[in-house]
């Protein structure tokens, strides 16, 4: 547990900023506050502090000057800076005494998050001067980037770490990691990308570096991505990517490139092996609807019939298709076919948990790669057996030998008498147990299953209408055409020529 000191001349500011962060989520504990520098000293002289927040402007004693007198006495101590003015002199004269970030009021949470946790990490070990300014310049770029610092501040604080982007073009490249990579080996890769280019590259919080390139045009821009890609084969240890993003002509209009550069990094989805992703790259990618082999309808019916392997293979073999295909589909369009998945399931089983759809979605929209997609989509049919599985422990031991008997026998003749004979229980009180232990009454349970077999035969098979109709146990042809169309929407062979097996999958 590190200890923290506020120091400001107001006092609903520090109750505000003790109020403001949970510190002991990062092992934080405020042990004093002051009104002024005099003050602070006077009482700091008894505890010991490790981090220090405090205004510039003050009586008695100011920010400066109190930062300037507890260096003397505990150099290692990590100093912030508040203050309501954009006075940059100060900054320069804070950052020759070597504080951490200086935050304007109020406090940008985010940017305040970020500072507690390079403090604390930074006390965990020994860092340099050096490094401290690298984290401050490299705070303000990614604040830059995402738009949430205006421009004079973002020109302002450019100017004071001494970075020139007043040239022809700029643009963004986000390079990103299959793996985790170390935080010390990536301020390596880092130096290597610096020096290489002559150029600025920040480490963002999600530990992918962005780089921010100036070149001449189009074409030098494209130069330099191919020798970062060549650097990058002999510096790193597993599969990279980089995303270039759009060119852009003044240092105000960068966040653009970035946008960019995030979304074409979605093209991570598709590739196989290292690769410079631009927009001319993508071109050969196109939006269209994901058509594979495997039919949604018959993950469903794997899902109803509690077939657990066959819903497995069925998610790992329509992705082998997809990766395998000869065709360039993209990125949105495999994202969309899993969602497909995951609504047409839910409404299958009836599942209305929202909240669980869009964690799901959520992470469809992040994935990296088409394993890992299928990996989310092969936990998701988990836990939706699991669910179902859990609801069928509830039943009686009469239902669920009821239900096994209807998914073996759907096509003999099957009512609640017969059945009331087979399993020795008055017919009215089974039918009556059936609904409320269901949700579904016996004869709506009986006929969902018999069309689902029938979708099944008429898109599998040539076997007519009629006889498909009799074959999963319709003994009359006009009743099973009638009871189709009624739940379907559609005669069976309307459905039957929507629904045909595609002969050029994906």
């Amino acid at each position: 547990m590190y200890n923290v000191f506020i120091v400001d001349d107001e006092p609903f500011i520090i109750e505000g900023m003790k109020a403001l962060v949970q510190w002991e989520d990062y092992g934080l504990h405020v042990v004093g506050d002051a009104s002024n520098g005099r003050e602070a000293l006077g009482k700091i002289e008894c505890i010991q502090v490790d981090i220090l927040l405090t205004d510039i402007m003050m009586p008695v004693m100011d920010g400066l000057q109190l930062i300037s007198k507890i260096k003397e006495r505990n150099p290692n101590i990590k100093c912030i800076i508040l203050s309501g003015y954009q006075e940059f002199n100060y900054v320069k004269k804070g950052m020759e005494l070597g504080i951490e970030n200086y935050l304007l009021k109020p406090v940008n949470e985010q940017e305040l998050h970020f500072t507690l946790l390079n403090c604390v990490e930074k006390l965990g070990k020994s860092t340099n001067h050096e490094e401290a300014y690298t984290i401050l310049r490299d705070n303000t770029i990614w604040r830059g980037l995402n738009q949430e610092i205006d421009e004079k501040e973002w020109r302002d604080r450019i100017k004071l770490y001494n970075l020139e982007f007043e040239c022809t073009n700029l643009a963004i490249v986000l390079i990103q990691f299959s793996n985790n990579l170390d935080n010390s080996f990536l301020a390596k890769v880092r130096f290597e990308v610096e020096r290489k280019f002559q150029s600025v590259c920040i480490i963002n919080p999600d530990g992918e570096l962005i780089l921010l390139a100036w070149a001449k045009n189009e074409d030098d821009i494209k130069e330099k991505a191919d020798q970062l890609h060549r650097l990058l084969a002999i510096t790193v240890p597993c599969m990279y990517f980089s995303s270039v993003g759009s060119l852009v002509h003044s240092i105000k209009d960068i966040h653009t490139s970035y946008d960019r550069a995030k979304e074409l990094a979605g093209y991570r989805l598709v590739l196989k092996e290292s690769h410079i992703i631009t927009d001319d790259y993508t071109k050969q990618y196109s939006d269209t609807t994901i058509s594979t082999t495997y039919e949604i309808n018959d993950l469903k019916r794997y899902i109803v019939s509690l077939e657990r392997e066959m819903a497995f293979r069925w998610i790992e073999g329509a992705f082998e298709q997809i990766a395998q295909s000869s065709k360039k589909v993209s990125p949105i369009s495999i994202r969309g076919f899993a969602i497909d998945i995951i609504t047409s399931v839910q409404k299958e089983v009836n599942d209305r948990a929202a909240n669980q759809k869009v964690a799901i979605v959520k992470s469809i929209l992040e994935s990296h790669s088409l394993n890992q997609l299928g990996s989310i989509l092969t936990e998701y049919i988990r836990t939706v057996f699991e669910k179902i599985e859990a609801k069928a422990g509830h039943h009686s031991p009469v239902i669920q030998s009821v239900i096994r008997h209807i998914h073996e026998c759907y096509n003999e003749e099957l009512s609640l008498k017969t059945l009331s004979y087979k399993f020795h229980i008055n017919s009215i009180y089974l039918g009556q147990l059936f609904q409320k232990e269901t949700g579904l009454v016996f004869s709506e349970y009986i006929n969902h299953i018999r069309l689902e077999k029938a979708k099944q035969l008429l898109r599998d098979t040539h076997e007519k209408a009629g006889q498909i109709g009799k074959m999963v146990g319709y003994s009359d042809s006009a009743y099973f055409y009638k009871q189709f169309k009624k739940v379907v929407g559609i005669t069976p062979s309307a459905w039957r020529t929507m629904n045909e097996r595609p002969k050029n999958p994906v």
